[in-house]
């Protein structure tokens, strides 16, 4: 079985105690903020809209803002200490939950949560790609964030199914989950991320700034039509919640299915027309999306879009692996993984601009754009210099 993995058999068992640890804090963390506050926060706490879902935005710009120094950290002291830092600070944060009565004190609590989480992702994805097996690196990188993300979907419906009915019980399940995280991160305490040689070939120090527009762009994009999506299906498309479910069900399960196909192809073939391909066909589908389709085209576009994602995922991932320096990669990391989260805060409030500027169409129009321009951008570049 080890011959078809992507990972190194010496490195596996703590990249899946990783994996799974980094789940649980992440599926705690959705499951809090979007499945929990809104029961028990009104409640219990006396606390209105505004104050818990502020709560969720400082929580995630500090997270976010946070991630170059996060990633500095989680190489430099020790992935295992932080991790587990990270884990105690959200148990202690679900534990001082109920004594929450002030707006303030939740959104410290909030903060200093996200402040500890910014070295989950950058530590992890370091690791990924350090025990990556030659000639594997980007189907390594694309499964391990594949195996972390379906947690965030299952946080927000298994929480708030609970705490519909039991808010206390809510809160129960998310202490159990975040101290089976801890318990997890408890036993890599001493672990820390192998550090290569240091080389004596220079980096050149402008080559980051070719990450930049992807990392920006691939989640300024979505975000344009993030919150508003299911109005445009209902206005424009005629479709229900459970028929945009069923939707993203196909394109996403399309994506994931495709993924070891298309990942082998980026480690042989290389990232260069994945990558290009992939923006280009997630471009064309929200471009489409916005001219107004039918409903037998909608079909056809969210499987445009699983088969654009599972290019794109690996194509970046295979970029980065390739180009990112060994020396300080979980800093670098950690500060492209800034960029995408300002993509995501910026997006919502400029599709809202869009929108009530230029009606509901715009933001489908000008995130198409942005992805078409992307893939000609890397198509330019990415010939024009020698990369490896």
């Amino acid at each position: 079985m080890f011959r078809y993995l992507p990972w190194a058999q010496d490195g596996l068992s703590i990249l899946l105690r990783l994996i799974l640890a980094v789940g649980l804090m992440e599926g705690v963390r959705s499951g809090y903020f979007a499945g929990f506050l809104a029961f028990y926060a009104p409640e219990r706490l006396e606390l209105g809209p505004t104050a818990f879902t502020l709560a969720y935005t400082l929580h995630h710009l500090a997270d976010h803002l946070s991630k170059g120094l996060g990633g500095l950290m989680a190489e430099r002291v020790g992935f295992g200490l932080t991790a587990s830092l990270a884990a105690f600070v959200g148990f202690l944060a679900l534990l001082l939950t109920p004594a929450a009565h002030g707006a303030w004190t939740l959104w410290a609590l909030g903060l200093l949560w996200g402040v500890s989480m910014s070295t989950l992702y950058p530590g992890l994805m370091t690791y990924a790609s350090r025990i990556a097996v030659p000639g594997r690196e980007a189907r390594a990188l694309s499964f391990t964030l594949t195996l972390v993300l379906p947690w965030v979907g299952i946080g927000v419906v298994g929480v708030g199914q609970v705490a519909w009915r039991h808010p206390e019980a809510g809160l129960t399940a998310l202490l159990f989950a975040q101290g089976a995280a801890l318990a997890l991160a408890l036993s890599l305490l001493r672990f820390r991320i192998p550090v290569p040689p240091k080389s004596r070939k220079r980096y050149p120090l402008s080559r980051p700034l070719f990450f930049l527009p992807a990392a920006f762009g691939q989640t300024f994009a979505p975000a344009l039509v993030s919150l508003f999506l299911l109005r445009f299906a209902k206005e424009s498309l005629g479709l229900e919640p459970i028929g945009v479910g069923g939707l993203l069900l196909l394109g996403g399960g399309l994506a994931f299915g495709l993924l070891p196909f298309t990942g082998r192809m980026v480690d042989r073939k290389g990232y260069r027309l994945p990558l290009i391909l992939g923006l280009a066909l997630l471009g064309g589908v929200m471009l489409r999306l916005a001219l107004g389709p039918s409903l037998a085209e909608v079909f056809l576009l969210a499987a445009l879009g699983g088969l654009g994602f599972s290019l794109f995922m690996p194509g970046w991932n295979g970029f980065l692996a390739k180009n990112l320096p060994q020396e300080n990669r979980a800093a670098i990391w950690g500060s492209l993984m800034t960029v995408e989260g300002l993509g995501v805060a910026l997006g919502p409030v400029v599709g809202g601009a869009l929108w009530e500027a230029f009606g509901l169409q715009a933001p489908f129009l000008a995130g198409g754009i942005i992805l078409f321009s992307l893939s000609l951008f890397y198509a330019l570049a990415l010939r024009r210099f020698g990369w490896n």
